[in-house]
């Protein structure tokens, strides 16, 4: 029950994290260490899932539309209400520090060499590269409104009808925990 509390104030307390925009939690940090990831699983059968979400195994999920499969970490299963893609889902953790985006994005015109100069040019100082099954991982620091720095980690597939991303947010402060989990979510 006070894991459903502090989920609920958590949910109620947030002014959402917008796409590339962090903002700080009210919650407090010994609130925050009582809700683990492993026990997320257990917390999020009182969370109704939006279309396309479901679980995947004890503490994954998997997200399907169409064209876009990504199974990941359950610590994202809280509808972030603040961006709402065409085809795909925007979730938080509970604490609102972190965000995830699946998205499928329709753009039959664009290509690899066009993906990749427009993060050069968007994000000067981001980190780039390709994977060898060709997707492109990029990461970069931004400051949000109010002055925080911001990280997000990137990955982006080509395909016939457009691409598909998967881009994570989180708090600098964060960034060596985000960056294993991101590196652990994959397209499927």
């Amino acid at each position: 029950m006070k894991k459903t509390l502090l989920i609920l104030i958590s949910i109620a307390m947030l002014s959402g994290c917008s796409h590339g925009e962090i903002q700080e939690s009210s919650v407090m940090p010994s609130q925050i260490q009582e809700t683990s990831v492993s026990e997320s699983t257990e917390e999020i059968s009182f969370v109704e899932f939006p279309k396309g979400l479901s679980t995947y195994s004890k503490d994954k999920l998997k997200y399907t539309d169409g064209g876009v499969n990504v199974i990941f970490t359950d610590e994202f299963f809280i509808p972030n209400e603040s961006y709402t893609p065409k085809s795909g889902v925007y979730l938080q953790n509970a604490d609102g520090t972190a965000t995830l985006l699946i998205e499928k994005v329709d753009d039959k015109t664009v290509t690899n060499e066009e993906m990749l100069a427009y993060l050069y040019e968007t994000y000067p100082y981001s980190e780039i590269s390709s994977a060898e099954n060709g997707d492109i991982i990029s990461w970069y620091i931004v400051t949000d409104k109010t002055g925080h720095n911001a990280v997000t980690f990137q990955k982006i597939r080509l395909t016939d009808d457009g691409y598909r991303q998967i881009c994570l947010n989180c708090r600098q402060v964060d960034m060596e925990k985000y960056q294993k989990i991101f590196a652990s979510i994959n397209f499927s």
